[in-house]
């Protein structure tokens, strides 16, 4: 009960003491809310940016794999882009081969893909580099393509290379409009086909090219049109079946390509196969090295904060001496003086801290608005919980920092002498 009184006698000071001196309190604040506005945005936005950039990697399926040119898991900025250039990419006669030599047991799905940039009309409205996806038919499978309007090509249709494509949102609305476009023709180079489906809008993406920009084939009616060694991401995807490990269906895989290409033991491999886990851990120690960098900058505003809260402590610590004098005379204890300044210290940077929170959430909503306009709902900056707690926090220890040594000094003040100061 006797704690009670204290803690609720002290918080009442010291909240006087705030209201009592509004300019010097806003000063205060204002120091402590433009550091935690630092620290928690650049927190805030690197977490949404290595959230959003996780979740988008992940759709591509994190039991999958991608046998490929390129490796993954060697992304920095020294990446020796030269020495894979000249790999052969991966073919359509490879993807058979895998999908014949691995059971079902163990990849439950085996497709083969490759992009190339074509001009594609329809109605007298041109698109010049379009984006054309030719894929395998287990591909859709693996990658979870949905429509909005119409459907799927079949198997049928892809064995036999049909002139039928499945149209991204934003293309089929460029082309035809608002609205089920299923049943047009297009171009595609000097090809006509069918458009059979158009996919959900899923937004723009900040890794490659949305699905809303795609032009999907079948990749038999591609390879009419195209030469995948022209492709530079030609790639066979299988999804691993359930329960096989990734890493061992990558072994086995690893070593079938050897063998079809008939590499000699002790040579390196001329192929890569990627899972998505190896960019995401790039990614997260990228982020993790801008965050730190974000903090130091941070750091350096939370510090000229609490010099300026300390500060602010001092000359409240010598304008009130008579004060304090008057309360430790009346029999107030060291405690008491101690822990009135201190809490008012605490008070003010939790004040300014709240207030910085808030401009971080007035910011963010406002990009998150100019981020729909521009790339829809493929990205959202988010303030999360722990990142407020962790605001918050930050502020409290620098109120407690920044108000120790002024809350000691009052506290050790003589009473006599300090009912004497003017």
């Amino acid at each position: 009960m006797k704690v009670g009184i204290f803690i609720a006698e002290t918080l009442r000071v010291s909240i006087a003491a705030i209201k009592q001196n509004k300019l010097r309190s806003i000063l205060s604040v204002l120091g402590i809310s433009i550091g935690i506005y630092c620290i928690i945005a650049v927190y805030a936005l690197v977490h949404s940016l290595e959230m959003n950039i996780n979740k988008q990697f992940t759709k591509y399926g994190t039991n999958v794999l991608f046998v490929q040119k390129w490796p993954w898991d060697e992304f920095t900025e020294n990446y020796p882009w030269w020495k894979y250039l000249s790999r052969p990419v991966t073919s359509p006669d490879e993807a058979a081969f895998l999908e014949d030599k691995l059971p079902i047991s163990k990849a439950s799905l085996v497709a083969y893909t490759f992009t190339r940039n074509d001009k594609v009309s329809a109605k007298g409205i041109s698109l010049e580099g379009a984006n054309v996806v030719c894929v395998s038919h287990q591909y859709l499978a693996i990658q979870s393509v949905s429509v909005e309007y119409g459907r799927l090509f079949t198997q049928e249709e892809s064995k036999g290379g049909q002139p039928v494509v499945i149209l991204g949102h934003t293309i089929a609305s460029n082309l035809f409009g608002l609205g089920n476009s299923v049943g047009e023709n297009l171009r595609i180079g000097n090809r006509v086909c069918r458009v059979v489906g158009v996919c959900a809008s899923e937004g723009q993406s900040i890794i490659d090219n949305s699905k809303d920009e795609q032009i999907i084939v079948p990749v038999k009616f591609g390879l009419g049109m195209y030469s995948y060694r022209e492709s530079d991401d030609a790639q066979v995807v299988l999804e691993a079946a359930p329960g096989i490990e990734l890493d061992d269906l990558s072994m086995e895989v690893s070593q079938l390509m050897r063998q079809y290409r008939k590499i000699k033991p002790g040579k390196e491999s001329s192929f890569s196969v990627n899972k998505i886990t190896m960019i995401t851990q790039v990614v997260s120690e990228l982020f993790g090295q801008i965050q730190n960098i974000g903090i130091v900058i941070g750091g350096f505003a939370m510090l000229v904060g609490c010099f300026g809260v300390a500060n602010i402590m001092f000359v409240s610590v010598k304008e009130r001496t008579k004060e304090i004098g008057i309360q430790k005379a009346l029999g107030a204890p060291h405690i008491f003086i101690q822990f009135q300044f201190l809490l008012e210290a605490v008070w003010l940077s939790l004040i300014g801290g709240f207030i910085g929170l808030v401009f971080v959430w007035i910011t963010f909503q406002g990009l998150n608005v100019l981020l729909h306009m521009t790339m829809g709902d493929g990205f959202e900056l988010i303030l999360s919980a722990g990142d407020t707690q962790l605001g918050l926090w930050v502020s409290a220890l620098v109120g407690i920092v920044a108000g120790f040594i002024p809350a000691t000094q009052a506290a050790r003040l003589n009473p006599v002498e300090a009912m004497r100061a003017n």
